[in-house]
């Protein structure tokens, strides 16, 4: 499926100089499709708007166009291409549901002469929504706001923003989702489940709760169980994922090592779920941290109740003294 919409895409409409290089991620458990794509550079957007004959040096002298107009001209250009690959991605599959499109440009960081790929426009959008536009009738810019998408206050200038939706396949990789839920009629106690029904499980309850979500292939996730996204924006983004199958406490060294995984993947948030308990230095490790939080048995066991409708236990012995928060 990925070969395929990438062959979509190399087949757009677009001029000949517009760079066609992309990333596709399809997800047929969510029937999604992220997709990061080369934008066209800047000099697409001619800086010369016209020429005048000077008859009495018989040459032409260029006309400048305004920088105010090659700015607006080269935002509206990328906004169009936006909508372009979104409508031939969700045409080119019938079954797709959303489409997730982030679009980068090549440059160079004047601060440290590297190369970058900093993203100018992020949106994730789903068929419905989509499917009521007039494409031939609206205004780019104005239909891209209409849809919730970021676009950088400064496309031509290349300033950059953090992209609504964005998985690396280097860094991620996820396996078909599991129905952890249906297991709990036969087997309420969290503690028969496997490690990875428990994954599956801790997956559906963020996606009950609203999120979109994902679980990492075993033993090669680099410390990470799952991956949620929280689409409202400003607040939501990406968070990723640890679910401790655990009869045992869970201390510090576990909050070290989510911050750790948080930092390598560049996610704003972390959670630890676990079916025991967590140290009172566990807590407060979380909360000095700021962007990690906790969930322990009895809370986890009111979430599922909560978001999955569903009685259950877990079959450990807790102690009395066990932490339920900060000091």
């Amino acid at each position: 499926m990925e070969k395929y919409l990438q062959t979509v895409l190399r087949r757009m409409p677009l001029p000949a100089v517009f760079a066609r290089r992309s990333d596709v991620i399809y997800s047929p458990h969510a029937e999604q499709v992220v997709v990061r794509l080369q934008l066209p550079s800047r000099d697409v957007v001619p800086v010369v708007k016209g020429y005048s004959y000077i008859q009495s040096k018989d040459e032409l002298r260029p006309a400048p166009r305004p920088a105010k107009e090659v700015a607006e001209l080269y935002r509206a250009t990328i906004a169009q291409v936006a909508l372009l690959v979104t409508r031939d991605l969700f045409d080119a599959d019938p079954m797709l549901r959303e489409v997730g499109f982030n679009g980068h440009v090549d440059t160079v960081d004047p601060a440290t002469g590297q190369s970058v790929y900093p993203c100018l426009i992020s949106l994730t959008v789903d068929r419905d929504r989509f499917s009521s536009l007039n494409l031939r009738q609206v205004n780019p810019e104005d239909c891209l706001r209409h849809l919730n998408a970021l676009v950088s206050q400064h496309p031509y200038e290349l300033k950059g923003i953090t992209p609504v939706l964005d998985f690396d396949r280097t860094k991620y990789a996820f396996v078909e989702g599991m129905d952890a839920v249906a297991m709990l009629d036969s087997r309420p106690d969290l503690m028969q489940l496997s490690a990875g029904e428990f994954e599956h499980l801790v997956r559906q309850v963020f996606e009950a709760m609203g999120m979109q979500g994902w679980t990492t292939t075993p033993s090669k996730d680099d410390g990470v169980d799952g991956v949620v996204f929280n689409p409202t924006p400003f607040v939501g983004g990406l968070t990723i994922v640890q679910a401790k199958r655990y009869k045992d406490v869970v201390g510090v060294n576990h909050i070290r090592e989510l911050a750790g995984a948080m930092e390598e993947k560049k996610a704003g948030h972390g959670v630890l779920v676990t079916t025991s308990w967590f140290t009172t230095g566990g807590w407060q490790k979380a909360r000095d941290h700021g962007r990690i939080e906790l969930v322990d048995g009895p809370r986890l066991v009111h979430l599922i109740k909560e978001h999955l409708g569903k009685d259950v236990l877990i079959g450990i012995k807790r102690p009395k003294t066990a932490s339920t928060g900060p000091s």
